[in-house]
């Protein structure tokens, strides 16, 4: 059985009292006389003050024990609070990181893409005109998705925009390919399809264009930010046999053109942030180049396409262009070549 400390101490205090006393009375019998009865009496004086101080001192030490054991309760209790508002300030200031932040944009879908339509200068707003049973839906301003197995012209038909190879109607207007200028463009990646025969499929990136001469658009058009469906496509651009290396820093995005660039150190692919960027004014954008409906310039010497200084060939997609008229598209690829009379 375990004896709790202040019995113990008591205990010890009487003890002590006990031993003290017998040694007061045996002082007493020693001496015989009145001297020696005073002086037990003095002893006995000493002695009860003697055990008063003891049992001060005690009962001092037993306070300072209790105190000090009161100062450790508090200390450990002040310690768990410190320790608990530690806890509490670290969740409440907790974040999720990238991988456990929730992804608004993915979709559980058979057939997933991106499209962009684009009549005239204006972007036709797809996720403003899909209604509920429309074959596709828009996850965002970009991105499609749908479980069905669906025409290109079955879901621009639920956005109210009526497609087929030789015409489009969208707000009461038609337009047909013609000499005229009008030319419309169904891609899908680099390949022109006819919207009433290709099925869309996953990863689909698809443009639709209508360009006309009285679209009053001005390159390079209205800007379309990085984290949207934009334009890319690839380029070989050639002086004597000799091709221009696009990966150089001189042509790369930092301080350059933010609707025409190369960007990542990459030679290829090139991009374009809008629909109508062309092919004259992109490549007008780099040091050292300049492109007319008339000659290109490369540093500092004007090659004209009519043969004076040497022979200049541009095409996209292996057809000659008039590159002040034509709008880069996705896919597309540049040729460029320039070969010196000297």
């Amino acid at each position: 059985m375990e004896i709790p400390s202040k019995t113990l101490k008591r205990a010890s205090i009487a003890l002590l009292v006990a031993l003290l006393m017998t040694t007061a009375g045996c002082s007493s019998f020693a001496g015989g006389d009145a001297g020696g009865t005073t002086a037990a009496t003095d002893t006995a004086d000493t002695t009860e003050m003697t055990a008063s101080d003891v049992e001060g001192a005690a009962n001092e030490t037993t306070s300072t024990d209790d105190a000090t054991a009161a100062e450790t309760t508090s200390a450990n209790e002040t310690n768990e609070s410190s320790d608990s508002a530690s806890d509490a300030d670290s969740d409440s200031h907790s974040h999720d990181s990238p991988t456990n932040a929730s992804d608004e944009s993915t979709v559980d879908a058979a057939y997933t893409g991106q499209m962009a339509v684009m009549v005239g200068g204006e972007r036709v707003s797809l996720t403003e005109d899909l209604d509920e049973d429309a074959p596709i839906h828009m996850s965002d301003v970009d991105s499609w998705h749908t479980n069905e197995s669906t025409t290109l012209a079955e879901a621009l038909d639920a956005a109210d925009v009526d497609a087929t190879e030789s015409s489009l109607t969208y707000d009461g207007e038609t337009y047909e390919e013609s000499e005229d200028g009008t030319k419309l463009i169904y891609r899908v990646d680099s390949h022109e399809v006819d919207p009433e025969e290709y099925t869309l499929e996953s990863d689909d990136k698809v443009w639709v264009l209508v360009v006309t001469d009285d679209s009053n658009v001005t390159a390079p058009g209205e800007y379309i930010p990085p984290e949207q469906l934009h334009v890319h496509g690839t380029i070989d651009f050639t002086v004597d046999g000799e091709q221009l290396d696009f990966s150089r820093d001189k042509y790369q995005q930092a301080g350059h053109n933010d609707h025409f660039h190369f960007e990542g150190g990459h030679s290829n692919p090139w991009h374009a942030h809008s629909a109508h960027v062309t092919l004259a004014y992109g490549m007008s954008t780099l040091d050292g180049i300049n492109m007319t409906d008339e000659s290109v310039t490369y540093n500092g010497t004007t090659y004209p396409y009519d043969g004076e200084n040497g022979t200049v060939t541009v095409t996209v997609n292996g057809e000659s262009v008039d590159p002040t008229d034509y709008y880069l598209k996705n896919g597309d690829s540049v040729s460029i070549e320039i070969e010196s009379a000297d």
